[in-house]
C-alpha cells in the first residue's frame, strides 16, 4: 500500500521504503558488537537495487548468533517494523517466510510484504531468495555467513532488492544510504544482544527467566526504546 499526498507522492515516503529494504532480505530480515568491531558497511545502488554488505564482528559464542539470526517467527525482535510473520509450506530443506512490515512516514502509514525462501547449503551459510510474485520487490537475495572465533563470531551479511514499484527521486543518495546505515546498526546490534542474553541464561541455567526476557523484547531496548551500542560518525556518508 502506497501513499500519496494531496495527489502526489509524500516527501518521505522513499526514505521509509528504502528503510525498509534495507533489511528485509533480514527474515533470519530495518543493534550487534558492531558495537564490538565494525569491519565493513556500505551500501549501494545500481540499476535500482539497492545492495547491503555488512562484515563485523559479535561479542557472542557462534551458535547463539546462529539461533538469534535463524528465529524467523521472532524476526520483529531484530526489525521492530515487522508486524507479522508467517512460516509458509515449502519444500523440504527449505524454510519459506512471509515478512509483514508496517512504515508510518508522518500521519501515513503503508505495508509491504516480503516472501522468501532460506535454505543453508553448508553450517554457518545461509542463502535468501525474494519470490518476486509474492513479494513487494521485483527481485531480491540475500546470503549470511557465520564464522567462530571463540568466544565472539565473524559475520558477513549481504543483501539486494530491487522495489517493485515507484519511488520518486525526492531524497538523495548520501541521506538514504546513511539511514539504511542506521537501520543495519540497530538490527546487528539487536542480534549480539540477544544472543548475548541467551548466553548468559544458558550458563546461569534459567531457561524461564530467558524465555520471559526474550518474549518481553526489553533487555536489548535502551530507556529511550532504542537499540543499545552503536551509532554512525557524524561524517559518515
Amino acid at each position: 500500500m502506497l501513499i500519496s499526498k494531496v495527489g502526489g507522492w509524500h516527501p518521505t515516503l522513499r526514505v521509509a521504503v528504502i528503510s525498509a529494504c534495507a533489511f528485509f532480505a533480514l527474515p533470519l530480515f530495518t543493534s550487534i558488537s558492531l558495537a564490538d568491531e565494525l569491519v565493513e558497511l556500505s551500501v549501494k545502488k545500481t540499476d535500482g537495487a539497492y545492495s547491503l554488505r555488512v562484515v563485523s564482528v559479535l561479542d557472542a559464542p557462534v551458535d547463539y548468533v546462529y539461533d538469534v539470526i535463524t528465529d524467523y517467527k521472532h524476526a520483529y525482535r531484530i526489525n521492530p517494523t515487522i508486524t507479522e510473520v508467517e512460516i509458509l509450506p515449502s519444500d523440504r530443506d527449505v524454510v519459506r517466510v512471509r515478512n509483514l512490515s508496517e512504515h508510518w512516514v508522518g500521519p501515513f502509514c503503508f505495508k509491504i510484504d516480503w516472501v522468501g525462501d532460506i535454505v543453508e547449503p553448508r553450517e554457518g551459510y545461509l542463502k535468501v531468495s525474494t519470490i518476486p510474485e509474492l513479494s513487494s520487490f521485483e527481485s531480491g537475495s540475500a546470503i549470511w555467513e557465520l564464522r567462530s572465533q571463540g568466544a565472539r563470531t565473524w559475520v558477513l551479511h549481504e543483501s539486494s532488492l530491487k522495489p517493485d514499484f515507484f519511488m520518486p527521486p525526492v531524497i538523495g543518495d548520501r541521506i538514504m544510504k546513511k539511514l539504511m546505515k542506521e537501520d543495519t546498526l540497530d538490527t546487528f546490534n539487536r542480534i549480539e544482544c540477544y544472543a548475548k542474553v541467551m548466553f548468559d541464561m544458558d550458563m546461569e541455567n534459567e531457561p524461564e527467566l530467558m524465555k520471559n526476557v526474550l518474549n518481553e523484547g526489553k533487555e536489548c531496548i535502551n530507556t529511550q526504546g532504542e537499540s543499545a551500542h552503536l551509532s554512525l560518525k557524524k561524517d559518515d556518508p
